[in-house]
Parts: C-alpha cells; structure tokens; sequence
C-alpha cells in the first residue's frame, strides 16, 4: 500500500491551512495544487480556479474528489492550536476542505504518478456556496468517468471510524429570496398604498404551509422590509432555504410558494419577484459504491444517518456511479463542529482516508 506518510499529511495540511481562501478565490491554494501536481509527477488542468489530472490509460475512469475553499470565519487559534499556521483575515478552513486536499494529494503521492488502473483526482473549487461542482463537470471533468469517491470530515464520528449511507446522505437546498415592491402611505390611509411588508407575510404563510405538507424543511432566515411604524411599506426581502431529498415535491412547493406570491400582489396590489439564489441536489449514494467501501474498510465502517446540510458532490453523482463517506476525527477534545470557529482535527485522522482511498483502487484493479 505503500507509506501513509503521517508527516506528508500533516505539512501539507497545515500548508493548505495557512492559504485558506473564499469559494472562487482559490489562486494560491490552486498554484499550490498544481505545483505539487507537477512535483509528483503529474501533468494537472485547470477549470477556474479548480484542479485536476489523470494517471493511467483507458476508460471509464475511477476518480476521487476533494474540494479546496474555506469560509468566511475567524479562527479561535487558541482552541485549534493553528496559530503558527491559521491564515490571515477572517477566512478559515472550518469545514476540512484542508484535510480532503491534503488526503488527495497524499494518495497522489503515493502513486508516484503511475497507475495500472485509469484515475482522475479532482481538487474543486467553489463548494460552499457557488455550486462549483457544476462548473467542473461543464469543463469536462466527468468525461469517461465511471465510479466517483469523495469524504467528508465528520467530529461527531470517532477517529479511524468511516461513515457510510445508502441512498439520500445529504438533502438538497433551494435558496431563494422573495422581493415585494409595494407603495408607501401613511397608516391612517392604507388604501393610498400597498403593503409590501403584509404581502410577505402571506407568502410566508403560505410558503411554510407548503413546505409541511410535503414533508421539506423551510427556514425563513431573514426579512427586511418597511421604513417607520407608521408608514405602509413600499418593500419587503425575504431570504429562504428550503430542504429536501424529493425534487418533484420541491418543485411543487415553490409552484404553492408562486401562486400565493400572485395571489397577495392581486389582493394588496404589490408587485413580486423570487430569485433562485442557489440549487444543490439532493446526494444520493450508490448501493454499489457503498458496498465496495464496506468490503475494503470492514469493521471500521459505520452506518449513519441522512442529514439536512447540503453538498455539491451531488452533482458528480448524477453523471456517474458512487458515493460520499464520512471521515471521522471525533477525539478527546476535538469534537467542535464542522463551520465554527473551534473546528480541527489530529492529521492521524486522515491516515484512514488515504487507507480508504487506495483500497478502492485496489479494488478496482482487481475488478478490471
């Protein structure tokens, strides 16, 4: 299997660390990628600011993801301990997008650039937030390939330990935001105007009605809306996300969510627009993909349950077989969770994914 290398996980971890950069910004963490790229041997392509390449001939291809963004978060260094490499500003890599790419690039490593079996690694941009799974496969990214592997970093699963889940393990997400152009007038003379703030209203109503019938989950995170207490509202925002393993039922939700948005302009004589600001699929694992993963880590694989957070590796999943997995890094004090200030991880955790990774290319070897 070749060496694990716990030092080349965590000197290229915390390198990637200190270059922590917003979805779609990643140029220091993409030159990196590439220059280390060459450096093993590899001859890396750009989409965007993301980064791929192949080792092997033939098709399809066996490929595995990482993704390389961080969020907008100030790190609490003296939780973490990364204060020797947090990077500047208020961007951190609270997800563990540092850990996949640093995983990534360890079995490239390891491979040294050959490879009896035809692979592709992806190192994706954009994930939180602009969809830049999407962007990637538009590029050509999935072309000939058949199987597609990624993990997540999980705290609340313990170290050594793979997450796995058949079928729906994420949800989709809808984001979209609700404008209302009224008309202002005073309070005493509603009929003078037309109330943006009371149209919203009714689309709230009317949006969650929806949304519970069908069984989706809707969060109304925030709303804008009106001048003074005493004046009719001539505008409102309403910004959503909405939640759900079902399409068609999202679909028909945001159909409900139209037809009262046209119901309260005709009743209050405001006007409408909801804007989709962002759509992720739901992430459907294969049965086939998860069972190759229980069969290559055995015991160390654990059923977990579906979740409401959201993941564009769904994307990848509807161009081609495969699956996501959970990686856990839960320890003795290091249990702060995915998006805080507080998150990180022991690099040994990351020994199990690099484990992983190269068994389903052995596995796939063997099946060829």
């Amino acid at each position: 299997m070749g060496d694990l290398s716990l030092q080349y996980l965590t000197d290229t971890r915390r390198k990637l660390h200190s270059l922590a950069e917003l979805s779609g910004e990643e140029h220091k963490t993409s030159a990196f990628i590439a220059d280390e790229l060459k450096r093993l041997g590899y001859k890396p392509k750009l989409i965007g600011t993301g980064v791929y390449c192949d080792v092997g001939r033939g098709a399809p291809r066996l490929a595995f993801r990482a993704d390389i963004d961080a969020l907008p978060i100030t790190e609490d260094v003296a939780t973490t301990g990364m204060s020797a490499c947090a990077a500047s500003g208020n961007v951190m890599h609270a997800c563990g997008h540092d850990g996949h790419t640093a995983n990534l690039l360890n079995v490239a490593r390891i491979l040294g650039g050959t490879s009896d079996v035809p692979i592709r690694f992806i190192f994706q941009f954009g994930e939180e937030g602009i969809g830049g799974s999407q962007v990637m496969i538009d590029g050509g990214v999935m072309n000939d390939v058949g199987e597609i592997y990624a993990l997540h970093l999980c705290p609340e699963l313990d170290e050594g330990k793979i997450g796995y889940c058949y079928g729906g393990m994420f949800a989709g997400c809808c984001e979209f935001d609700v404008e209302v152009e009224g008309k202002a007038s005073h309070c005493a003379m509603p009929q003078l105007g037309a109330d943006a703030v009371k149209a919203s209203i009714a689309i709230a109503n009317a949006a969650f009605r929806a949304a519970e019938e069908r069984g989706l989950l809707l969060n109304l995170g925030k709303t804008v809306g009106g001048a003074a207490r005493n004046i009719v509202a001539d505008k409102s925002k309403s910004e959503y996300s909405l939640r759900f393993y079902d399409m068609a039922k999202c679909e028909a939700a945001m159909l409900d969510i139209e037809r009262a948005a046209l119901d309260a302009d005709d009743k209050l004589g405001t006007n409408h627009r909801i804007i989709s600001q962002a759509v992720y699929k739901p992430l459907i694992n294969s049965a086939f993909a998860v069972d190759r993963v229980r069969s290559v880590m055995g015991e160390a694989c654990v059923a977990v349950e579906p979740r409401n957070t959201a993941e564009d590796f769904s994307n990848y999943l509807c161009e081609a077989t495969g699956c996501m997995v959970w990686l856990g890094t839960g320890a003795d004090g290091r249990r702060s969770p995915l998006h805080s200030e507080s998150f990180s991880f022991d690099e040994r955790a990351l020994l199990t994914g690099t484990e992983l990774f190269l068994k389903i290319i052995e596995s796939y070897s063997k099946k060829k």
